[in-house]
């Protein structure tokens, strides 16, 4: 898979953390700086009561006052899982019976299912409906399930063939998932990358991370010469300032052209930035 495909969703990610912030204030990561692990109490010897268990510790994760969650199985339900939204304290998950005997499946469907909730509570939606999803993905990885999902990839061998296929849960891709968590480790300035053990999930992981450094490059280093001649003709010509975006949740900043090192606090995400000016 190529950088475009492995990155196709990217533009519209970064967006949509923008949108978060938008909606919820500069509060939003310091609120979520804990990474979600599965406490090992939610484990039951019933299936249905241990599924249960997890999806209250990840809405418990995101702040939700719910009063239970019920999640069914249902053979060929035709996507991973689905919830049911309403303006009650119950609300119901249903998830294809296939995924039912493995943590890590379960962990990134309800992840993303109760991102659906957290957004229903906020009033945080798009109206077409495969950007809605990718809103969700995005909400659920940048707030701290992003583990969970990397975790869930997983092989299949083609029926009559050596052909290996990886597969994951959610909208977008592994590797976006893994930029995410990138993201997100800068801004709370640590490394999450011991929790990720299953699958592929270190690979991904290592891609999202490399994508993410090169694009922090954008407005923050020293300009080439030719970029500091391109700067004074922007001085001579009265337009002595830099727009960019900010890495971290992609507001619009503006900066003169001084030529020297500046410290730069966004006002949307409340984030200091270095950048050369």
């Amino acid at each position: 898979m190529n950088e475009k495909d492995r990155f196709k969703n990217i533009s519209s990610i970064n967006s949509y953390i923008s949108l978060l912030y938008k909606s919820l204030g500069s509060f939003l990561i310091p609120d979520f700086k804990t990474n979600l692990v599965l406490d090992h109490r939610c484990f039951h010897s019933n299936i249905v009561i241990y599924t249960q268990n997890i999806a209250k510790q990840i809405a418990n994760h995101f702040g939700l006052n719910i009063t239970k969650v019920v999640v069914t199985f249902v053979a060929n339900l035709g996507v991973p899982g689905r919830v049911e939204l309403s303006s009650g304290n119950i609300f119901f998950i249903e998830i294809d019976i296939r995924y039912q005997s493995n943590t890590n499946f379960l962990s990134a469907i309800l992840s993303h299912e109760i991102a659906h909730i957290y957004l229903y509570r906020k009033n945080i939606r798009i109206d077409d409906t495969f950007s809605n999803e990718v809103l969700t993905d995005t909400t659920a990885s940048f707030l701290g399930c992003s583990c969970l999902i990397l975790n869930s990839s997983f092989e299949e061998m083609s029926f009559g063939t050596n052909l290996t296929t990886v597969h994951s849960f959610g909208y977008i891709t592994q590797y976006e998932v893994g930029y995410i968590l990138a993201k997100r480790d800068f801004l709370l300035q640590q490394d999450s990358s011991d929790l990720l053990i299953y699958g592929h999930s270190k690979e991904f992981h290592d891609a999202g991370k490399d994508f993410f450094i090169k694009n922090l490059k954008r407005p923050y280093i020293k300009k080439t010469f030719i970029g500091n001649l391109a700067s004074k003709f922007d001085v001579f010509l009265k337009k002595a300032t830099i727009t960019f975006r900010c890495i971290c949740c992609e507001q619009q900043l503006r900066i003169p052209s001084l030529n020297k090192p500046l410290s730069v606090r966004c006002p949307l995400c409340n984030n200091i930035l270095i950048c050369y000016s």
